[in-house]
């Protein structure tokens, strides 16, 4: 195996050979570190070339389109790839610009007169045609074109100060002249052109705002409005600003004058969807339970201004059909005798939104307690008959309770009769404490009275219990 100098690797050697063939040494650390170096140069020097040449791309684009400060940005990016000085960067930057930007070409005329091409402006400068004076100066009065606010019609260049019969001044002036004239007719062509585009925009933006607000309002039931919506969409309002002048109409205001009312009330304003989502939901329920004659403007309005909810309409509505409508005529008759309603407003009052549903509930409720005494010949009276339903007293409880009290009472009365003077009464109104109250001290009274009316007949004549139960009906 052949072996390595190690003077060679020191001193940078080279090959050598031990009679079988050439072994290559290795790199020495100065080679390597020289490799290194000259590869960190020749990265720096792509990397500065493509800066330099991403730059010309930039400064090349803003000269094509008359971008001047973009390509005065773009030739100091160029020169500061290119490295240098800063006055070096700005002399650079100033030459590839004027590189890349071309120059204008002298006319004949120009020429004549000794016209020169210079560039003044430095970075931020361009090619500019410096007048020589080997002819007279001619006097033009420099026509102002604004194509938009006030195209020139009639372009005016002044030749009558001109001292010169050089065809080719001459000409250069026919040619100007013929220029601004055509300028002035594309001008004209444009702002034309522009003005008939913001029309037919403006007429565009018209229609829409009238179908899309005449849709809405006639929703609304205010197609009463839609001419109102084609004048001022005509005039150039915008959708909003129509809308807004809508809602100021006596019209818009009665269509949705609950929101009057609730303003007052301290309630939230309702947005037209909310509102009209809510005239539906009342009307659904009005109809279902047949109130259609409740199914108008006027209730449904009440309603809103009120803040009714579907729910308490609903339970309203259940009242006035199931428990008054329909209920039986004894208790119309005691709801008309215990609140003076007349015979055609019994529904209407139960709906009506001045009222505190409770207290109607509470009214209706001791119609039926009242009717069902009644029923038994007893007379319970408002006060009663409100106390009990304000203790939840239901119909159905009313008339048992006033069936077991039209079974007691008679003997009860009829003894408080014989033994009022010596023991406590029992009248109706201890019968209605014992049964729906279950009173003890009640159910005593009349415990004492029967139990005072056997003894005496027992003392008297003789007679057993059950002598006196027979007589009495058998009710203790």
């Amino acid at each position: 195996m052949a072996r390595v100098n190690p003077r060679m690797l020191i001193d940078g050697g080279g090959d050598y050979t031990d009679g079988s063939g050439t072994v290559t040494a290795p790199k020495t650390s100065a080679q390597a570190l020289q490799e290194l170096q000259d590869s960190v140069t020749a990265g720096k020097k792509f990397v500065q070339s493509k800066n330099v040449e991403i730059a010309t791309i930039a400064l090349e684009q803003a000269v094509n389109t008359g971008d001047k400060a973009g390509a005065a940005e773009a030739a100091k990016a160029v020169a500061k790839a290119q490295g240098g000085s800063a006055a070096v960067q700005a002399a650079n930057a100033i030459s590839v610009l004027q590189a890349a930007t071309p120059e204008p070409t002298l006319t004949a005329a120009q020429v004549a007169r000794g016209d020169e091409i210079k560039w003044v402006g430095g970075v931020n400068g361009s090619w500019q045609v410096i007048k020589g004076t080997n002819v007279t100066q001619t006097s033009v009065q420099n026509p102002i074109v604004n194509p938009i606010v006030n195209p020139v019609v009639n372009p005016v260049v002044d030749t009558s100060n001109i001292q010169t019969t050089d065809p080719a001044v001459l000409s250069l002036i026919q040619s100007l002249q013929n220029q601004i004239a055509a300028l002035s007719a594309g001008n004209q062509q444009a702002a034309i052109n522009q003005k008939a585009a913001e029309e037919a925009a403006k007429k565009e933006k018209a229609e829409s705002a009238i179908a899309v607000l005449t849709d809405r309002f006639s929703r609304y039931g205010l197609a009463s409005l839609v001419p109102k919506i084609k004048e001022l969409a005509i005039g150039g309002a915008s959708e909003a600003t129509i809308t807004l002048q809508l809602q100021e109409t006596d019209e818009y205001r009665q269509r949705f004058r609950a929101n009057q009312d609730r303003i007052k009330k301290g309630l939230r304003v309702l947005d037209p969807g909310d509102y009209l989502g809510l005239e539906d939901d009342y009307r659904q329920i009005l109809r279902a339970y047949g109130l259609k004659q409740f199914d108008n403007d006027d209730y449904v309005t009440q309603f809103i201004s009120n803040d009714i909810s579907t729910t308490e309409l609903s339970n309203r509505v259940a009242t006035a059909v199931q428990r008054v409508q329909n209920a039986d005529p004894a208790i119309l008759t005691t709801l008309r005798s215990f609140y003076g309603i007349s015979d055609n407003d019994l529904v209407a009052y139960v709906l009506d939104p001045n009222q505190q549903f409770q207290k109607i509930e509470r009214q209706v409720a001791a119609a039926e307690i009242g009717a069902a005494a009644k029923l038994q010949g007893i007379n319970a009276g408002v006060t009663v008959s409100e106390q009990l339903a304000a203790q939840g007293v239901t119909k159905a409880q009313a008339q048992k309770g006033y069936a077991t009290i039209a079974d007691i009472l008679p003997t009860a009365e009829k003894l408080s009769d014989i033994y009022g003077k010596t023991l406590d009464e029992y009248r109706l109104g201890e019968a209605e404490q014992e049964v729906f109250n279950t009173l003890a001290s009640a159910q005593r009274k009349r415990q004492k009275l029967v139990q005072t009316e056997i003894a005496a007949f027992s003392g008297a004549s003789g007679l057993g219990k059950s002598s006196l139960t027979s007589q009495l009906g058998g009710t203790y």
